[in-house]
């Protein structure tokens, strides 16, 4: 029995031009992706997962078809509007070029062509929520048994899975928003528009606590790729945009873009699991968007009172230098397992996306062990198309509960960044990214200074270091970041081409030596007279004076 058809149900959470907070379709947000200005789903992750899904169908329709739904002379398409093999290598130069004018075309209409809805309408059948043969993000119940044999998946209630709650089997969440009083509202109740949104974000985000796994020996268990990645995006005027400026169709000078689009939909839940288990490479981008972290079976009979699902692990895809993901920060390992190799980065919850500022933003660089996401360079490549305008990077992640046994998640990660697209793109040796990382390097060496000078009020008052002395030293140097994260967003933001770059760092440098000594001063109105008597430490007097003494003769040796 086939039901919920999301090309037709009311699933997409959106907010209008106008403001109102609304449900739409799949195909209505196709048709008028320009009149909405955001996603507004239940939390920022699940936002981003549901992006990637919007993605797939966009890196989809358009490595096929152009702006005028018209196929490329490069490819050869079947019924189901798919490409019938990768493009010819002969090919690729022009197809490329194809690709970016279908781009430039794309954002001069403002709004998608019909060939989007065209597509989705053939695959039509593929998008049932409850669906006994073609379940969206799932399997069959035959093809789960199929592969478990003896085992049983499993089972995960709506409580476990709707990240507002994040229940586990064994313990109650005692904050949760919604009350478990057998009524209606049950933490397990669950409509099919909530439904289809945590499945994709489940996808993406689930951890390690279930026990049932189809993973081979050789192979490490997925905690959903979201889950692992210190996720990007570029968020434009509305909707429409920030698709657009997300959609790469140009990727790493067209070293990808001859391979074909393989979205988890465009074969059966069979396969998707074989390929996983069979360690298939995945090698383009609407595969990579809807890499499944699970083999997921509902029940079509699902009663949305008592939502409960059947799950079953999955091996997880290569992490070690998978440059087919663009949207997430590198880190380069100088230790450690993955010595010698560049990994994604998770977002840190205590750290604001500006003071990672230069593994944003700089360019690659394997001298430096730099890795310019990719998002940011599709930007360079636009940027002349879209004229001089502020676009916003987002920063999406999910905190894990620090058990390797389970990496349960506990808590996102968000924050946002507001630059010129101009300044951004200017990776020259000289150039503006180069200088606001250098001012966010010396904003970390001022904050390591005010460090120093707690640590110094710490000793003052015999502190044990490795207790109430680094608890104070920390929130303290916590409190000044803190301080400077709002007044350092606004300073980048108001940043233009045209601007004198000596006069803005030096615009900034007055506003960090204010807040610093605004900060320091909040200290000493504290004081004790413990803390001006002071005490004798390696021969010499040190009290609270003489710490903030060194602490200005050092920030004035960095800042003048």
């Amino acid at each position: 029995m086939s039901r919920y058809n999301l090309l037709d149900e009311s699933w997409i959470e959106v907010v209008s031009d106008q403001g109102e907070q609304k449900d739409i379709s799949l195909l209505d947000l196709f048709c008028h992706a320009e009149k909405y200005r955001c996603l507004a789903g239940e939390m920022e992750t699940q936002n981003f997962a549901m992006l990637r899904f919007l993605l797939a169908i966009v890196q989809t329709v358009f490595s096929r078809f152009d702006s005028n739904g018209e196929p490329y002379p490069f490819l050869e398409i079947d019924d189901q509007m798919r490409q019938v093999e990768d493009v010819d290598e002969d090919d690729a130069e022009d197809y490329t070029d194809a690709l970016e004018e279908t781009w430039k075309q794309l954002w001069q209409a403002g709004h998608f062509p019909d060939i989007v809805c065209q597509y989705l309408e053939r695959w039509r059948d593929h998008f049932y929520l409850f669906d006994d043969k073609y379940p969206f993000f799932q399997v069959t119940k035959p093809d789960l048994d199929l592969f478990l044999t003896k085992k049983s998946p499993t089972k995960m209630a709506g409580r476990n899975f709707n990240r507002l709650i994040s229940e586990s089997g064994n313990k109650t969440a005692l904050f949760s928003p919604i009350a478990d009083e057998g009524k209606k509202e049950n933490k397990d109740y669950m409509t099919s528009a909530e439904m289809a949104r945590w499945l994709l974000m489940l996808q993406g985000y689930i951890g390690l606590s279930d026990k049932v796994s189809l993973v081979g020996k050789n192979q490490k268990p997925s905690k959903g790729w979201l889950f692992d990645i210190g996720g990007l995006y570029l968020e434009g005027n509305n909707l429409y945009e920030t698709i657009l400026l997300n959609y790469l169709s140009d990727y790493q000078g067209g070293k990808h873009n001859i391979y074909m689009q393989a979205p988890c939909w465009e074969v059966s839940g069979k396969e998707n699991i074989e390929k996983l288990i069979q360690g298939e490479n995945i090698n383009n981008l609407a595969q990579l968007y809807t890499n499944w972290s699970r083999a997921i079976y509902i029940h079509p009979g699902w009663d949305e009172k008592k939502a409960e699902i059947e799950i079953v692990k999955l091996p997880a895809i290569e992490h070690k230098e998978n440059f087919l993901e663009p949207m997430t920060v590198w880190r380069f390992n100088e230790t450690g397992d993955y010595k010698n190799h560049y990994m994604p980065k998770k977002h840190r919850p205590e750290q604001a996306m500006w003071r990672s500022f230069g593994l944003i933003a700089m360019r690659t660089s394997d001298i430096r062990h730099q890795r310019r996401p990719e998002i940011l360079c599709h930007l360079d490549r636009i940027r002349q198309n879209i004229g001089s305008k502020e676009v916003t990077i987002h920063a999406v992640g999910m905190q894990d509960d620090g058990n390797a046994t389970s990496w349960v998640p506990v808590d996102e990660i968000t924050d946002t960044m507001r630059v010129n697209d101009f300044v951004i793109s200017d990776t020259a040796d000289m150039g503006w990214i180069v200088r606001i990382d250098d001012t966010v390097n010396m904003t970390k060496q001022i904050a390591a200074i005010y460090r120093g000078f707690l640590s110094d009020v710490a000793v003052i008052r015999n502190l044990d270091m490795k207790k109430a002395g680094k608890a104070f030293v920390d929130s303290g140097t916590e409190g000044l970041y803190q301080e400077l994260n709002e007044p350092f967003r606004n300073w980048l933001a108001c940043i233009q081409p045209e601007d004198s770059k000596d006069n803005k760092v030096a615009e900034w440098y007055g506003v960090l030596k204010k807040i610093t000594e605004d900060q320091v001063q909040m200290v000493i109105l504290q004081a004790t007279t413990r803390d001006y008597i002071g005490i004798e430490d390696n021969g010499h007097m040190i009290n609270i004076v003489t710490a903030y003494k060194k602490l200005r003769n050092r920030i004035i040796q960095k800042l003048g």
